[in-house]
């Protein structure tokens, strides 16, 4: 299989999470304005599990962040790139977006435990 087709997603398909992160979205990015975009959130938590080496988690994540085709695509590429380097039984863009969703929903949660036990002063810096 070429790498092309292993990463090919169609830039309409919806980023997803759980509720209870969704809403952690929101805070984060609409009325914090920690990150300037969901999506740059949704890489760096893809990045944060990866580094805390958390597992993915499986919840059922039924509410839209975004669509692909709005990720900054060198971004998206290299989250794409570990996700898959980690995962070598996946064997579609599909399934990569599945598995992404669920390292950057582990992510979330890291983060959100990080921002409840220290509200005023989170700082998501040091993770990186």
């Amino acid at each position: 299989m070429a790498a092309q087709e292993f990463f090919s997603m169609n830039p309409s398909t919806h980023i997803r999470t759980t509720t209870e992160n969704r809403r952690f979205y929101d805070l984060l990015v609409d009325e914090k304005h920690i990150f300037s975009t969901k999506y740059q959130l949704y890489t760096f938590a893809i990045m944060v599990a990866l580094q805390a080496g958390a597992k993915p988690d499986p919840a059922t994540k039924n509410l839209d962040i975004c669509l692909v085709g709005n990720v900054d695509k060198d971004n998206f590429a290299v989250a794409k790139g570990l996700v898959a380097h980690l995962c070598p039984e996946i064997n579609n863009g599909s399934d990569l977006i599945k598995r992404m969703n669920e390292y950057a929903d582990a992510g979330i949660a890291i983060l959100r435990t990080d921002y409840e036990n220290n509200d005023e002063d989170f700082d998501p810096s040091e993770y990186l």
